[in-house]
């Protein structure tokens, strides 16, 4: 792949990350928070591509010694899959969003964040799971994964920067129901996600 091809790869596969960064970042996030996350997506990403390659390289050689299989068929069932997964988890933090908003008013309001501790880590997994798909499909072709991954790194960090950063600063425009807002957001990207996955 050249430099070129890679830059649009990882710019794309941040596009999921970026329009769910945006509605997350609503939820009044410090900016230590939105930097700690943007590493962490990066990184997700890159374990994510990294593990679909050898995973798809592998079965690669099996097909290509049994014969029977085409290899695309795997693929397209992977990203059927990481696609709902995706959808679930995205639905579940914004319910829980619009929960938090609607009747977490409490003592303990705002205590939970969506960037912090095993929601990092659901989120992240969520977000990077078109990576593992992709890398799936590289595991046949010839890529340079370390320049990938370098690149791939720093572009996801800087898409998940800009976006927590977008959302951060639209929820200071809205006020007391950004999060709100953003709950609803996560709800129905999932679900568009889901119905591309399932019914697409």
């Amino acid at each position: 792949m050249s430099l070129l091809e890679i830059v649009v790869l990882s710019a794309a596969l941040g596009t999921d990350l970026f329009s769910v960064a945006i509605p997350i970042g609503m939820n009044k996030v410090r900016k230590t928070i939105i930097f700690n996350a943007a590493l962490v997506f990066a990184l997700f990403h890159i374990v994510m591509i990294l593990a679909g390659y050898y995973l798809g390289h592998c079965l690669g050689v099996i097909v290509q010694h049994m014969e029977t299989y085409h290899f695309d068929c795997q693929v397209g069932a992977a990203e059927d899959w990481a696609g709902v997964l995706g959808a679930v988890v995205l639905i579940t933090l914004g319910l829980h969003m619009i929960k938090e908003n609607l009747f977490g008013k409490g003592i303990n309001a705002g205590a939970s964040c969506p960037l912090q501790g095993w929601g990092l880590v659901g989120l992240a997994i969520s977000v990077s799971l078109d990576a593992l798909a992709a890398g799936f499909s590289l595991g046949i072709m010839d890529v340079d994964m370390l320049k990938l991954s370098i690149i791939l790194g720093v572009i996801i960090f800087i898409m998940a920067i800009v976006g927590l950063a977008i959302g951060r600063r639209l929820g200071k425009l809205i006020g007391d129901r950004a999060e709100l807002m953003g709950g609803l957001a996560l709800v129905l990207l999932g679900g568009h996600v889901f119905w591309m996955a399932v019914y697409l």
